[in-house]
């Protein structure tokens, strides 16, 4: 039997417990999810173009499941340079997460083994995660590559926050994503549509991501399923990166750069000049569209392609083109390339002039990538959009400047003192 002093007690310490939970939990478990990194995390900073860096290179692979592994393997394979920095990859596999039972169950699975059982709910056998991880693995333990696997288990309204959250947990250089368009393979012209929701997916995250980011367009690079036992095969993979100037595509030839020295790669840089106008029609655009910092850019431009120059492994292309559109349709088309990487893109104000006419169907992709993407053009090769990590929106424009000053001073830097890429 309680009296009342003892009732009085326990009403007093079930308030006391009640009120004193909630803030005590906040202030010693803070999440980071959805607290994102100020600092800038690129390929051209962590890997300046220089033979003496060894940082390690880290980048997050997502898959949606079997059909994207042996293109990724191969496109992993490509960048793999252990004489520049030691590469370490994280594989996250993205599980759509419903309000069906089977997604229910493969929660519950996760917990124990760390794999979720979807083998009766998916398509067939082959989509379990554990292959999935054992093509990794093995690839892996095969070329000294040191690969973490995770499963993202979520739903696609939430699925960036989990891959943004282990980027920034990982302080990975770079995300690839898988494009929300599956290639049916030789002789299909059009690319299967998965579910658009992997489309707003990789939209959330080429906002909110911590680093760098590359969308990968797979049309079975380096030769799919016969490539994925044997990814160091001599087979060449000719790669070629499209240069229209600015910040998205120095950093898809700093990429680029890691493939130089891969022997089983043959790496083409193809630069895309605007024709001549007359002064009339420069004053027109200058007075419009062009951005104050529009010769700097160029100017960095030029010094990034006078180190590239200097590097015989490569083979450069320069062209004036009248219509742009035509001459990327042309190359997509030629069936010269296995491989094409194009930044997302900041254009002058006459080629994205003309870009901008284009119907956009990929926004998310850039203009190049939007047509490169198609699938109703006959375009043949694979394609990695790249998109470099911008300065938080909250920079003030005297820090934007110095953090400018400085990354000309460090091209400068390495002009003079490397004589090779």
């Amino acid at each position: 039997v309680l009296n009342d002093e003892i009732f009085a007690i326990l009403v007093l310490m079930a308030l006391f417990t009640t009120f004193m939970t909630t803030p005590t939990v906040l202030a010693i478990y803070k999440p980071l999810r959805g607290i994102y990194s100020q600092t800038s995390r690129r390929l051209q900073r962590q890997l300046p173009l220089t033979e003496n860096s060894q940082d390690e290179l880290r980048v997050l692979a997502c898959v949606h499941g079997p059909e994207n592994v042996p293109s990724l393997i191969n496109l992993v394979e490509s960048i793999r340079n252990p004489k520049r920095s030691p590469l370490k990859l994280y594989v996250m596999h993205l599980v759509e997460l419903t309000d069906r039972s089977s997604s229910i169950m493969m929660v519950q699975r996760a917990r124990k083994n760390g794999f979720p059982f979807i083998n009766r709910f998916c398509r067939g056998a082959s989509a379990t995660p554990d292959q999935i991880a054992a093509a990794f693995e093995a690839y892996g333990q095969v070329n000294r590559v040191n690969i973490r696997h995770s499963i993202a288990i979520s739903a696609l309204s939430t699925m960036q926050e989990d891959i943004c959250h282990i980027a920034q947990e990982k302080r990975v250089a770079m995300i690839v994503l898988p494009f929300h368009k599956h290639w049916r393979g030789e002789g299909e012209e059009a690319m299967e549509n998965v579910n658009n929701g992997w489309r707003m997916v990789n939209q959330s995250v080429l906002k909110r991501a911590p680093c760098s980011m590359a969308v990968f367009v797979d049309r079975g690079f380096g030769g799919g399923l016969k490539q994925e036992a044997e990814p160091s095969s001599p087979t060449l993979k000719r790669v070629c990166i499209l240069f229209f100037g600015g910040s998205d595509d120095r950093e898809a030839l700093e990429l680029g750069g890691r493939m130089t020295e891969h022997p089983a790669v043959s790496l083409t840089i193809l630069r895309f000049l605007e024709k001549a106008k007359d002064e009339s029609m420069k004053q027109s655009h200058s007075s419009s569209t062009v951005p104050i910092n529009d010769e700097r850019e160029k100017e960095i431009d030029e010094t990034t392609m006078a180190i590239w120059r200097r590097n015989q492994s490569v083979k450069h292309e320069e062209k004036v083109v009248d219509n742009i559109t035509e001459e990327v349709l042309k190359l997509g088309q030629s069936r010269e390339y296995e491989l094409v990487i194009v930044g997302k893109g900041q254009f002058s104000s006459s080629m994205g002039a003309e870009l901008s006419a284009n119907q956009i169907e990929h926004a998310e992709l850039g203009p190049i990538g939007n047509i490169l993407a198609s699938s109703d053009c006959g375009i043949v090769p694979s394609v990695l959009v790249i998109q470099q990590d911008k300065p938080n929106a909250d920079e003030t424009a005297t820090s934007r400047m110095v953090q400018d000053k400085h990354e000309t001073t460090i091209d400068a830097s390495i002009t003079n003192n490397e004589p090779s890429v």
